[in-house]
């Protein structure tokens, strides 16, 4: 992949033409795939709901205190407004609150930049004490996500890519399906930069026409009915794992959703899902849980020594206009 984004299947650089962050307050779940168990003996017990003011969205245990989510999801709340649960109505039921919220540092909110999306959007919980049980805690997939496919993991309601979404979150019913990495956009604050920051996919239907990027090989289209996902408001936050070796692991945090086409759909057949890779912010993680609250400055003058960050914005031709759903 070039410096400037991978090629669509026209040999346009991009396809995003709307971008829309997945945390509106009547948060809507995982379109596709199929129901969890939710119960403790799920590879996904350690992936939760995290409520704000009632809304649901999710999060990632990443060890028994620590929550990996969305910096768009939490920036800004309150601690006492912030709550992450496991699996209710399953066998491992519990709920608890915040004590800090750590935001990446160079996190500059949902207003897309140059190459059409918001990059650095992770943010950290920590517990208000360590989750009891035998529950499963995520390590960070450090690979590439070239072609990977990716199992998504998220909290809310169901719905399919041809009516949308059809039923409203609900806290008690984690949602799982596949897809695959149809694109990575690098650092957008340095010129020249090849660290992929950004994933994105397709959501492919049942015919190549709801292909956006790649070829209509078989291979790169649907992976199946009740297999291939979407994501949709209140995803935000929620894992994307893959298995390296047999283990999971959480290769990037959900984000957005988007269209092909000025004006089109966000949710059905045809439309775009990415969020951020994690692979490019495992130093911050790593220092994150050993430190509770850094100050900005420090962080900031850290990454910049590891060339994570800069002065100029990278510009990528990703169309885009910001709209919350």
């Amino acid at each position: 992949m070039s410096k400037r984004g991978e090629m669509n299947k026209n040999g346009v650089v991009g396809g995003l033409a709307l971008i829309a962050a997945l945390s509106h307050t009547s948060a809507f779940a995982l379109l596709g795939g199929s129901i969890d168990t939710n119960s403790a003996s799920s590879p996904w017990a350690g992936v939760g709901a995290v409520t704000i003011n009632g809304s649901v969205f999710s999060g990632a245990l990443i060890d028994s205190q620590h929550v990996l989510t969305a910096a768009h999801v939490v920036s800004g709340a309150a601690l006492g407004s912030v709550g992450f649960t496991l699996n209710v109505g399953g066998d491992a039921t519990q709920t608890l609150g915040a004590s800090a919220i750590q935001v990446f540092p160079g996190y500059n909110g949902t207003t897309p930049g140059a190459d059409g999306v918001w990059h650095d959007d992770l943010a950290i919980i920590t517990l208000s004490a360590p989750v009891t049980g035998v529950v499963p805690t995520y390590s960070l997939f450090n690979g590439s996500l070239a072609n990977q496919t990716l199992t998504l993991v998220a909290y809310g309601s169901g719905g399919d890519g041809v009516t949308g979404v059809t039923s409203g979150a609900n806290a008690s019913v984690k949602r799982v399906g596949q897809n695959r990495v149809d694109v990575q956009l690098v650092d957008d604050d340095v010129v020249g930069s090849t660290v992929k920051e950004v994933f994105a996919f397709d959501f492919d239907g049942p015919t190549v026409a709801s292909n956006v990027y790649g070829s209509n090989n078989p291979v790169n289209l649907t992976l199946g009915a009740n297999v291939e996902a979407q994501f949709a408001g209140g995803d935000s936050g929620s894992p994307v794992f893959v298995n390296d070796g047999g283990v999971w692991k959480i290769a990037g945090i959900a984000a957005f959703n988007g269209s092909a086409t000025t004006g089109g759909s966000n949710t059905l057949f045809g439309s775009i899902g990415g969020g951020t890779i994690v692979a490019s912010y495992i130093p911050w993680i790593t220092s994150a849980l050993a430190t509770p609250v850094p100050e900005p400055h420090t962080w900031l003058m850290l990454l910049a020594g590891l060339g994570l960050v800069g002065a100029v914005r990278l510009r990528l031709r990703f169309r885009a206009a910001n709209n919350r759903i």
